[in-house]
């Protein structure tokens, strides 16, 4: 059972993820401020309903969303077709996608899948079987979109609070 500090911490999103109160460890918030820095205050008072003040930055978040989950989709398929050049190649891909926006955790999950699409395990220094590396990937792939999904309830609650 949870502690009442706890439970004040969260907020539940839904029946699966846990939105943090705080960020740290999910969302490199430096990088992240540094993207909604580039949305065009001009006056607070004029806030329209695409987006308020954020409407930039909002939208660099949501074709994030579309992205991600497009590509964890291909993930999926090439882990179906046991094609670890494109698990790598994905993983690359998603990995400087999530780095832009300070997505953390997303970012460190899809460095090692770019690793061990190339069977190699870069922490351990050492290279591994197909089979290791796409049980791997597995395991690294459902912890991903959990992380995922946390990050963007996350985000998502901080936009619709605004």
């Amino acid at each position: 059972m949870a502690s009442p500090s706890k439970a004040k911490a969260t907020a539940q999103a839904n029946d699966d993820v846990v939105i943090p109160s705080d960020p740290t460890g999910i969302i490199d918030m430096e990088t992240f401020s540094q993207i909604r820095e580039m949305d065009e205050v001009e006056d607070d008072d004029d806030e329209s309903a695409d987006g308020g003040a954020h409407a930039f930055s909002k939208g660099i978040v949501w074709g994030y969303f579309e992205q991600a989950e497009n590509t964890f989709k291909q993930m999926e398929d090439a882990i179906a077709e046991a094609d670890l050049p494109k698990l790598s190649s994905l993983g690359h891909f998603l990995k400087g996608s999530s780095a832009a926006l300070g997505i953390v955790k997303v970012q460190a999950s899809c460095e090692k899948m770019q690793h061990y699409g190339n069977c190699r395990d870069e922490e351990a220094g050492e290279t591994l079987s197909e089979e290791e590396a796409l049980r791997r990937i597995k395991g690294l792939l459902r912890d991903c979109k959990t992380d995922y999904e946390v990050a963007k309830a996350w985000m998502k609650r901080l936009y619709e609070e605004e």
